[in-house]
C-alpha cells in the first residue's frame, strides 16, 4: 500500500530552533566512518626548537622528533561508505509497507526510529518535514515506531493510536497531532491520555468504536512489535535513531545538521573516479590565492616536500572543487577548517592519498596549511590552517603550504564550532581558489 501524501497535509510546519549543527556525527560522523576532528585540545604560545614549546600554563612540550614519510600513494575511495547498516543487521529496508512520504524514486531515503513521547523525536520529525519540502525531488522520509513504555508511560499507546488512525487512512494527521501537541498530552495520566487521544481521533473524522478496537487489536500491536523486534540488533537505548540510505548516522536533529548530511550523500556527483595525474613541477613556485568574503589570503605551496598534497590541491582548485565552500569550523586561537563542499567534515574527492611528513616542516607558527585526515594516510580534499604554533601536531599531518599574505583576513573569519555552538552562525565562504605558477 502506497503511503505517500503531499507534505503540506502531513505536519504543521513549526520552525525548529538551531541546535549545535556541527554535532553532525561528531561533526556528521557516520557509523564505520572515522570522525574528521583535529585532535587538538590545547593552545600554545610559541616554538623554541631547542627546549620545546611553552604553553600558557608554562608547561614545556618537548619537540617531537620524526622521520620523513615514504613517497605518497593515491587510491580511489568512495565518498560515501559502501554497504548498509540495515542490511548488515538484517533489518528491512524502507518499503511501501512503511509510513513514508516523498518522491517514489528518491536518491536519499531517511529512516527514523522514534517514540512519540520523546521531545527530541518531535524536533526531528518537524525538521524532517522542512527538509523534505526543500529536497522534495530527491528525498523520502520514513518513520518507524520504537516506543519504550518502561521509560515513557504513554509511548506505546501513542504508537497504537497512530497505527489505529492509519487503518482509517488518518495516520499522518494523527502523527501530526501527537507531535505538535506533545507538551499537552505528555502530562496526562495513562487513562487521561486514552480519553484525550480518542477525542482527537473523533475530531479527525474517525469512528470512535473502530479506533478504540484497533488500538487494542492484534493487527496494530503485531505491526508495532515487529518494528521493535526488527530493530533489536541496533540495541536502541534512546530515540531518535537515524539512517541515511540504510547507513546509521549520528547527527544534530536540527534542520541545518540534517541538510549537511544531504549534501554529503550527494557529494558523489562531484567526486572523481580516479586519482589526478601528477602534473606539478617540484622546481616551480606555486601560490594559492583564497578569495573570501573578507578579502584574500595568499599561500605559498610546498611542491618539493609535499608533492601529492600540492598536486591534489592544485588539481581540485583548478577544477572548482573549492569554489563557494564553507570555512565550516573556525576556532580562534587554534585552527580554521575547510575543503569539504558538504561542510559535514566527511566529504572527500573520491580518492585518498597517504601522508607526506617532512621533518623540515613544523607546526611552529600561525598560517600553516595542512591536510586534514580522519586517520593516518587518509588525505582527501580537506585542509586546516593554524592560528598559532601547534607543535603537538608535528609529524601527524601533511603540511603543504604557508600563509604569506592575508593573515588579517584569516583572523577575521567568523568563529564557528559545529560541535559546541548553541547557535551556529553562517559560515564565511571561500569563493574561489586561484593557483599562480611562478
Amino acid at each position: 500500500m502506497k503511503r505517500y501524501i503531499a507534505l503540506g497535509l502531513i505536519l504543521l510546519f513549526l520552525l525548529v530552533s538551531c541546535a549545535p549543527a556541527g554535532v553532525v556525527p561528531t561533526q556528521a560522523e557516520l557509523k564505520n566512518t572515522p570522525t574528521v576532528l583535529l585532535p587538538v585540545t590545547i593552545e600554545t604560545e610559541a616554538v623554541d626548537a631547542a627546549s620545546g614549546t611553552a604553553t600558557p600554563s608554562g608547561t614545556i612540550i618537548p619537540t617531537i622528533e620524526f622521520t620523513a614519510s615514504a613517497p605518497a600513494e593515491c587510491t580511489v575511495k568512495s565518498v560515501v561508505p559502501e554497504g548498509s547498516t540495515l542490511k548488515e543487521n538484517n533489518i528491512p529496508d524502507v518499503s511501501d509497507s512503511d509510513w513514508s512520504y516523498g518522491t517514489d524514486n528518491a536518491r536519499i531515503t531517511i529512516l527514523a526510529y522514534c517514540s512519540y513521547q520523546r521531545s527530541a523525536c518531535k524536533t526531528l520529525v518537524l525538521a524532517l518535514a522542512q527538509l523534505q519540502d526543500k529536497y522534495k525531488d530527491i528525498l523520502r522520509v520514513a518513520l518507524r515506531h520504537f516506543p519504550q513504555p518502561d521509560v515513557d508511560d504513554k509511548s506505546l499507546l501513542a504508537a497504537q493510536a497512530a497505527e489505529a488512525a492509519g487503518i482509517q487512512n488518518r495516520f499522518w494527521q494523527m502523527n501530526s497531532v501527537l507531535y505538535t501537541q506533545q507538551s499537552t498530552w505528555s502530562l496526562l495520566t495513562v487513562d487521561e491520555f486514552r480519553t484525550w487521544v480518542t477525542d482527537q481521533a473523533v475530531e479527525l473524522g474517525l469512528s470512535r468504536s473502530q479506533f478504540e478496537a484497533d488500538m487494542a487489536g492484534e493487527l496494530v500491536n503485531a505491526r508495532i512489535n515487529q518494528m521493535i523486534e526488527d530493530a533489536a540488533p541496533l540495541q536502541i537505548i534512546d530515540t531518535p535513531v537515524l539512517f541515511y540510505n540504510g547507513i546509521l548516522v549520528k547527527t544534530g536533529i536540527n534542520l541545518e545538521s540534517l541538510e549537511v548530511l544531504i549534501r554529503y550523500f550527494l557529494l558523489s556527483d562531484q567526486a572523481y573516479d580516479s586519482c589526478p595525474e601528477m602534473t606539478i613541477d617540484p622546481d616551480k613556485t606555486y601560490h594559492a590565492v583564497f578569495k573570501t568574503e573578507k578579502g584574500e589570503i595568499v599561500f605559498e605551496l610546498f611542491p618539493d616536500q609535499a608533492p601529492w598534497a600540492v598536486n591534489s590541491f592544485v588539481f581540485l582548485a583548478r577544477e572548482g572543487w573549492y569554489d563557494n565552500t564553507d570555512f565550516f569550523r573556525v576556532i580562534p586561537g587554534l585552527v580554521v577548517q575547510g575543503g569539504d563542499p558538504s561542510s559535514s567534515g566527511l566529504g572527500g574527492p573520491g580518492y585518498i592519498f597517504s601522508d607526506e611528513v617532512d621533518p623540515s616542516l613544523r607546526f611552529d607558527k600561525a598560517g600553516v596549511l595542512a591536510m586534514t585526515n580522519p586517520t593516518p594516510n587518509q588525505n582527501g580534499s580537506q585542509f586546516f590552517i593554524t592560528y598559532t604554533a601547534l607543535p603537538e601536531l608535528d609529524g601527524q599531518y601533511t603540511i603543504f603550504g604557508q600563509v604569506i599574505e592575508g593573515m588579517e583576513v584569516l583572523n577575521s573569519l567568523r568563529p564557528r564550532n559545529p560541535e559546541t555552538d548553541e547557535i551556529l552562525l553562517p559560515a564565511d565562504k571561500l569563493i574561489t581558489v586561484t593557483i599562480e605558477e611562478l
